[in-house]
């Protein structure tokens, strides 16, 4: 059984690992299992990139930390992505941010997300990570005229005001560059791709190293408030903590927590790695070397060519955990691969696999720390987290030790909002598809 946060009260540790092409190679160290009571200054409830790159800046200050997880490391998105490593977070373009507040936050956060690369960067090298970082070209594919007419306008904003170094392709250039079908023009700009539970293995070293306490399938059972700050009952052991932060994103269980229920969407993505290109496929797609690829659609389409020769390809995914892994969800992504790369006929499909993103209300995440309760969490990176949520993580940490840092721009503002009819977000959620099935 799939776990669904939605229903489930709880990761269990018998749930299974999505078999994807990361696992399929590689295996993350293991941690052992709480089994004592803890006494620590800070509890982090969620090993993924979040909660580790928080417990790597706690440790360098200092601070003893404790960070416990219900499943084992990688077994959520840090473990199922596609190891995209994008400048921004959340679903709101610069455009976007500028219109809504004003063009300083706008650059304001593009100087945010552009650290959060660089933070990134700096983790993979301070953990000496081998997590197959490769640099290769970003293209943002329109799927249609209307789309590649706007996507000019927006590129021409972009570069008068955010001096964008993205270059436009006509639908022309672009296929002098790749057979790609459906494509109507793109945008491309130099990118980075990685091995996503590589890197999560790399950091849970790191944290390590630097002193903090790891510990795996050991889910936090109950929350409460003590005396001492916070205590949280594991099945082997019970962790006081002066703070605690929630690093768990789409993975929070259902009922966990008064300060983040029902404050984020968790959506399925679905991801497809084929059999290894031959070299006639390369030829005939274009598909080589180290490139990333996603499109303009509203349930958008994620591409990579991998180290191996092989072809990741995501997209949007089923609505419930039930039908994350069946036959017909991978058979609905095989058809919008071979709609966009026709000569592919007939590849193997070698691996399928289903995780959940984090969807906030608003379309932004939140880095947010009550200094009165002493909790803090990161979440709601509508799966734009692999860089953002590195710097979240230690942006999280540095909240929590009230450290003096400019907390000014709306990522860092309050809450998260709840969703007005949280029981009601998968039927929304099912119209949603359908509307978009429709449209596009």
């Amino acid at each position: 059984m799939n776990y669904d946060p939605l229903r489930s009260f709880g990761v269990s540790p018998h749930h299974p690992h999505a078999s994807s092409y990361w696992r399929a190679n590689f295996t993350p160290c293991k941690f052992d299992t709480l089994n004592s009571d803890v006494t620590t200054d800070v509890a982090v409830i969620g090993a993924g990139y979040t909660g580790l790159s928080a417990a790597c800046e706690l440790a360098r200050q200092g601070q003893n930390v404790t960070v416990i997880d219900s499943h084992e490391i990688g077994f959520g998105c840090a473990g199922r992505n596609a190891g995209f490593v994008l400048s921004g977070t959340g679903r709101l373009s610069l455009t976007d941010i500028q219109k809504k507040w004003d063009k300083a936050t706008a650059l304001g956060m593009q100087r945010e997300f552009s650290d959060a690369v660089t933070e990134l960067k700096n983790l993979i090298h301070e953990g000496d990570i081998d997590c197959d970082l490769a640099e290769g070209p970003y293209y943002k594919i329109a799927h249609s005229t209307r789309q590649a007419s706007l996507m000019q306008q927006r590129l021409t904003h972009l570069q008068h005001h955010f001096d964008s170094d993205a270059e436009y392709l006509s639908s022309a250039q672009l296929q002098s560059r790749m057979n790609i079908s459906g494509a109507h023009g793109a945008t491309v700009q130099s990118g980075l791709a990685l091995n996503p539970l590589k890197l999560i293995d790399g950091y849970a070293g790191l944290a390590n190293r630097l002193g903090a306490s790891i510990y795996t399938q050991s889910p936090a059972m109950a929350l409460e408030r003590s005396l001492a700050g916070h205590r949280i009952h594991t099945p082997g052991g019970t962790i006081t903590a002066k703070n605690l932060l929630v690093a768990t994103n789409a993975y929070t269980p259902k009922s966990f927590s008064p300060a983040v229920d029902g404050r984020q969407f968790p959506v399925q993505s679905s991801v497809l790695v084929t059999a290894p290109l031959s070299e006639a496929q390369r030829a005939s797609t274009g598909l080589a070397g180290p490139m990333t690829m996603m499109d303009t659609r509203m349930m958008k389409y994620y591409y990579r060519v991998l180290p191996d020769g092989r072809l990741l390809f995501g997209g949007r995914g089923a609505v419930n955990a039930k039908q994350a892994d069946n036959q017909s969800s991978c058979q609905r992504l095989t058809r919008a691969m071979l709609k966009s790369f026709p000569s592919l006929s007939g590849i193997d499909v070698d691996h399928f696999w289903s995780g959940w993103v984090s969807v906030s209300l608003d379309s932004l995440p939140r880095v947010t720390f009550d200094p009165q309760t002493r909790v803090g969490y990161a979440m709601g990176y509508c799966g734009s987290g692999v860089s953002f949520a590195s710097l979240a993580g230690k942006r999280l940490a540095q909240r929590a030790m009230g450290m003096r840092v400019n907390f000014q721009l709306p990522i860092y503002q309050g809450a998260l909002p709840r969703y007005p009819f949280p029981a009601a977000r998968r039927l929304g959620l099912r119209a949603l598809y359908g509307w978009a099935r429709v449209a596009e």
